[in-house]
């Protein structure tokens, strides 16, 4: 009888939100080992993960592509996520943030392409506005530094590094309905003297689409463990890591059935929206701009590159969906 081998995927930004719900999948996913890649192995976070069966947690920064090189050894699958938001929150401008992430991003993709045992890269990224818009809805200056620095990572893989471009998948990730409980930006909350009434604030109208990513706990391990068993025919393809598309209305009504608190969505400006929040105000007031412009993760012109949940043989019962993820957010107190 032969024995199997074990494959390991390293994960990076394990402690995080996509990186946690890759590691929540992974380690149970038999002939699969996660190797959780973080900055801080002394970090509470990291301590919890190291007890986890079939996890093993090892540090390494984006910053040092050598330490990166250290961590990828003997790996077959990389997931690769970086963190724009982190560094704006640092007191970083909104480019600065970008190329920050552009630089991560490709120390990232060069440490994994100096992997020999490295059977498949699996990319967290985001559509580009200059891509995706004409020069006329652009007007020549109109941008999204969060999405548009990520998605030069996606070109420079392409372009730079041809063989690791062969073994990629692009993750589309949408909405975090996980925003509504920790995001400060996008909570609902109570007006005074209003008996309860909550109020969302959103540079944005309140009837506009947006794609949902769903429980991140849990919905980025399905699509990664999918990606892997597929294969072949998931690389040099994009996916959207959703299964619905909603407006902020749709959400706000859901959001009031679940916890019995009255929300309406209220429609600001991006000049009132960053005198309130600052950068991170006009960011995410940029973003939706751009998706009330076009459908940033539509596949209008690009049903070729895509690969689709179906494709990826996803149950659709397994994936937790907006509604799901808010009740069970409500469930653990958050609202």
């Amino acid at each position: 009888m032969t024995v199997s081998k074990i494959k390991i995927i390293a994960v990076t930004g394990a402690t995080g939100a996509q990186g946690g719900g890759v590691v929540n999948i992974m380690k149970k996913t038999a002939g699969w080992k996660v190797r959780a890649i973080t900055r801080n192995t002394d970090s509470d976070a990291a301590k919890k993960l190291a007890q986890e069966e079939n996890v093993e947690v090892v540090k390494a920064d984006f910053d040092d592509e050598t330490s990166l090189r250290a961590a990828f050894e003997g790996v077959s699958a990389i997931f690769a996520v970086t963190n724009w938001w982190e560094a704006l929150f640092q007191q970083k401008t909104q480019h600065e943030a970008g190329e920050i992430e552009e630089r991560h991003g490709m120390n990232l993709a060069r440490a994994a392409a100096s992997i020999p045992t490295l059977e498949h890269y699996l990319w967290s990224t985001q559509p580009s506005s200059k891509l995706r818009l004409t020069e006329e809805q652009r007007k020549g200056r109109f941008e999204v530094p969060h999405m548009d620095y990520k998605a030069k990572v996606d070109e420079r893989i392409r372009q730079e590094l041809p063989d690791l471009a062969a073994k990629t998948t692009y993750l589309y990730f949408g909405y975090y309905p996980q925003n509504m409980a920790f995001f400060p930006l996008l909570k609902p909350f109570e007006l005074p003297g209003a008996y309860g009434q909550h109020v969302q604030l959103i540079a944005s109208s309140p009837e506009a689409k947006i794609l949902l990513a769903g429980d991140l706990s849990v919905n980025p391990g399905i699509w990664v463990r999918q990606i892997l068993k597929t294969g072949k025919p998931a690389m040099g393809k994009y996916t959207n890591v959703a299964l619905e598309r909603w407006s902020f209305a749709q959400m706000a009504e859901k959001w009031t059935e679940i916890t019995g608190k009255r929300c309406v969505v209220m429609q600001v400006s991006e000049e009132d929206w960053t005198n309130i929040w600052g950068p991170a105000g006009r960011e995410l007031s940029w973003q939706f701009k751009f998706g009330e412009m076009v459908d940033p993760w539509g596949l209008d012109g690009r049903e070729g590159e895509f690969v689709s949940w179906k494709e990826l043989g996803i149950e659709e019962g397994e994936v937790v969906g907006f509604e799901g993820t808010i009740r069970g957010l409500q469930k653990a107190g958050f609202f």
